[in-house]
């Protein structure tokens, strides 16, 4: 056998490289709107709580050490004060993912990772505006209302990505006559 030198290995190496990259390719219509889907939800889901609760009767913004913690993990206490915004832009979120892809599958899947980075950012929120403790992970895991919460994020993006596909599967049929 004859043996290539280190100069023709490296420029096959790098043939085979520049191969792999031409094939990659990132659709950035489809990724472009998931990524935006969870941005709007992240900083819309509960900056509308957080307008909503730091407010008094009186209209006084209230200091953040004076608020109570458990808004951050049990949101849906508050829907009611919030008109139910948070849990309608999770809902409609949950629809258009579904909704603008061709595979319903794939904006289900989306859907449903909406509720970990909430869940996630409760946390992270928390340990910002009242220092790093365990007490997120009991409010969240170790309580009914925890899970209570967690049932009703999970239960609102799958209704909204069921309705979604559901629409598109309505609107596809109509078409068709």
């Amino acid at each position: 056998m004859r043996k290539r030198s280190p100069k023709i290995k490296e420029e096959t190496l790098s043939e085979k490289i520049s191969e792999v990259k031409g094939y990659f390719h990132t659709d950035w219509g489809r990724q472009g709107t998931v990524i935006f889907a969870y941005i709007v939800v992240l900083l819309g889901y509960f900056g509308i709580v957080a307008n909503i609760i730091l407010v008094n009767d009186i209209g006084q913004w209230i200091p953040y050490p004076e608020m109570d913690p458990t808004i951050f993990f049990w949101t849906y206490k508050v829907y009611p004060q919030t008109f139910y915004a948070p849990i309608l832009l999770l809902f409609l979120i949950s629809f258009l993912l579904t909704y603008k892809e061709d595979i319903p599958h794939y904006g289900i899947k989306a859907s449903l990772w909406l509720v970990p980075p909430l869940i996630a950012e409760g946390f992270l929120f928390y340990w910002i505006m009242f220092g790093f403790s365990a007490e997120p992970f009991i409010l969240q895991f170790a309580r009914g209302e925890g899970y209570l919460n967690i049932l009703i994020l999970y239960g609102c993006t799958f209704t909204g990505a069921l309705s979604g596909m559901k629409l598109k599967q309505f609107i596809k049929k109509r078409r068709k006559f």
